[in-house]
């Protein structure tokens, strides 16, 4: 009989308990889905297309993260922000930060126009940074100390760390508001050189049909590691983290997103050839010569940065030309 009410008694505290594990996993935040936005005007990294009243995200990121989420029974919302929050990255980060949207494509680590969301390590690629000019400019640079002779500029349109940031500083860079007009001073030799991503220029040089007549350095000035983000308020940051840096320590995952850089920037050149480049083309007196300087019109595998960084600092990571 003692027996007997012993079991019981053990099944009153079994039962809730049973009751209480199905209810977490019937309410599990991880039902709830997450609202995946953007950096703005960023290809091939993020960029927003407008579709009649609908801002369109396009990344590189974004199907193989919605495949992960898929794998790991996350529902993905890609949102479609408004006109004036598309030309403004605050708005988009904003709405991040305060958890209304919780997973930010497109960051870098140690940077203060980031901080308040939580990068998921590791980085599986780097945007390069290269020193872009004419041809004849290889013979004036050596090293980076020589660039701090030479008059060097950067557009307002691309992102940087506060790291690259801090070494456009000391190169007395100054910047101009687009790349149209970074192109123009550069081939016009109103200044020596530019620094920016090799992806992204390459993509923006050809929209103008100046693609021949820019070069890039053959290495990278500097690989900063680009992550995704999650905000740091969401409901079980640690869960998604885990989740997602164990996807993302997979080799496929980033062979996956370099070869959709790789494809993306061919993709565009492609569409782009045959575009009649500006009028100021027509004042420069020398079109640009074919030197080792060059680097080919198009991206290969071979021209892709190796991502090696996990989670170390940003000074760890920089590389010299």
């Amino acid at each position: 009989m003692k027996k007997i009410w012993l079991i019981a008694l053990l099944a009153l505290f079994i039962t809730p308990s049973a009751k209480a594990v199905n209810m977490v996993q019937t309410q599990s935040y991880l039902d709830v889905p997450i609202r995946i936005v953007g950096l703005p005007d960023f290809p091939p990294f993020s960029y927003y297309e407008n579709s009649r009243s609908d801002n369109i995200l396009h990344s590189v990121f974004l199907r193989p993260i919605q495949k992960i989420l898929e794998k790991i029974d996350v529902k993905s919302e890609v949102l479609m922000p408004k006109n004036e929050e598309v030309k403004d990255v605050r708005l988009l980060l904003i709405k991040a930060k305060s958890g209304d949207t919780e997973m930010f494509i497109g960051s870098y680590a140690d940077t203060k126009l980031f901080s308040g969301l939580e990068v998921i390590y590791p980085a599986v690629v780097s945007n390069p940074i290269h020193l872009i000019a004419q041809s004849n400019i290889h013979e004036k640079v050596k090293n980076i100390g020589n660039l701090r002779k030479l008059k060097g500029i950067a557009c307002k349109t691309e992102y940087f760390s506060d790291f690259v940031l801090r070494k456009f500083k000391e190169l007395n860079i100054s910047y101009v508001d687009t790349p149209y007009e970074a192109y123009e001073m550069v081939i016009k030799g109103k200044a020596d050189y530019m620094l920016g991503s090799l992806y992204y220029n390459k993509i923006m040089a050809s929209r103008y049909g100046l693609g021949d007549y820019l070069k890039y350095s053959k290495n990278p000035l500097w690989k900063i590691p680009f992550f995704i983000s999650l905000s740091k308020v969401m409901p079980v940051l640690s869960e998604y983290k885990k989740a997602l840096q164990a996807e993302f320590n997979n080799p496929a995952f980033a062979h996956e997103i370099k070869q959709n850089i790789i494809d993306a920037v061919n993709e565009e050149v492609d569409k782009n050839a045959g575009v009649v480049p500006p009028s100021f083309i027509e004042e420069v007196s020398q079109q640009p010569e074919e030197e080792d300087f060059t680097q080919d019109k198009k991206i290969s595998t071979g021209h892709i940065v190796e991502q090696k960084v996990h989670q170390k600092t940003i000074d760890e990571v920089l590389d010299g030309l």
